[in-house]
């Protein structure tokens, strides 16, 4: 019997945010099996932090401006849906952000605390014109696991708006494989794993989470365990869910991203529906700008019509 458990795990390179890691021996073929599989669920389920409703002094809706700040609350609420938290608590919690100008204002400015600090403190959120203006935000934070859209959520609170979060603290996740010798066989794989964080999650740690979910969904293939819940079946035949997320998510420079809804192109479906090819007409949308569609769509499972 080929035992497929006997090889190394070596650690190339470790920082914060960026890791690199060897996997060899392995037994010709289970470099790509490993690979693609530690690749997918390191984007798919690794849990993660994020703001999910924030409420703003002088502000009752997302469509406010605010006197004093530069940005309008919908570039506001953009930026601070790309502030990373180190949080492992199941139950949500709230921070406060207050800052007086005039300047800028980053994530650093988030008043955090020893069970949940912000990860990318020098994220840029807003920028405050003079000394009479302010700044003053109560954020929600979350722990949960992928995407979350807006609409999907209620509130009863007066002036609290819902983001759309993003908790996945994986940020890229790549894999190459190349043929390696176990003796006198050189049939064997090597698998490297380079991974990106937003910081909040140590880049091994994530790798090894990666390979424990792996494991518990074999280990019901392998030794099945009753399951009880009414399973429903998705009708996926009109795209991946959530196609209707607005193009805002996709970091594009904001003339891009306003060029692309002004054309027609609000959303993710009518982003797809409409191709690559009509969409490259669209003015300020160059072939730099359409790569990193292409990347994004790519990562969430879309394609384009």
């Amino acid at each position: 019997m080929i035992e497929t458990n006997k090889f190394n795990v070596k650690t190339i390179k470790s920082t914060e945010k960026h890791g690199k890691f060897e996997l060899s021996p392995l037994v010709g073929g289970f470099g790509h099996t490993l690979g693609n599989s530690l690749r997918r669920v390191l984007l798919i389920t690794i849990p993660g932090a994020a703001i999910t409703r924030i409420r703003v002094d002088g502000a009752n809706h997302l469509f406010t401006t605010l006197p004093g700040v530069k940005e309008d609350l919908v570039e506001v609420s953009l930026n601070l849906k790309k502030v990373k938290f180190n949080y492992s608590k199941e139950e949500p919690i709230v921070l406060k952000l207050e800052k007086k100008g005039p300047g800028i204002v980053t994530a650093a400015d988030i008043i955090d605390n020893d069970l949940c600090k912000v990860s990318n403190p020098d994220q840029v959120i807003a920028t405050l014109s003079d000394a009479k203006s302010k700044l003053s935000i109560e954020l929600t934070v979350e722990r949960g696991v992928g995407y979350t859209m807006a609409k999907e959520q209620k509130t009863d609170v007066v002036g609290e708006i819902i983001l759309d979060a993003t908790f996945t603290p994986v940020l890229k996740a790549n894999y190459t494989v190349e043929p390696t010798r176990l003796g006198k066989k050189s049939d064997y794989d090597k698998l490297t794993m380079e991974i990106w964080t937003d910081g909040s999650i140590d880049p091994l740690y994530a790798l090894k989470m990666a390979a424990k979910d792996l494991i518990n969904s074999f280990g019901q293939i392998a030794d099945p365990k009753e399951f009880e819940e009414e399973v429903i079946t998705i009708n996926t035949s009109v795209g991946p869910q959530g196609s209707d997320i607005s193009v805002e998510e996709i970091e594009l420079p904001l003339r891009v991203t306003n060029a692309l809804k002004k054309a027609g192109y609000p959303t993710i479906d009518a982003l797809t529906k409409a191709g690559r090819a009509d969409v490259s007409k669209a003015k300020n949308v160059g072939e730099k700008s359409l790569k990193v569609i292409d990347s994004w769509l790519k990562e969430r499972g879309f394609t384009w019509k």
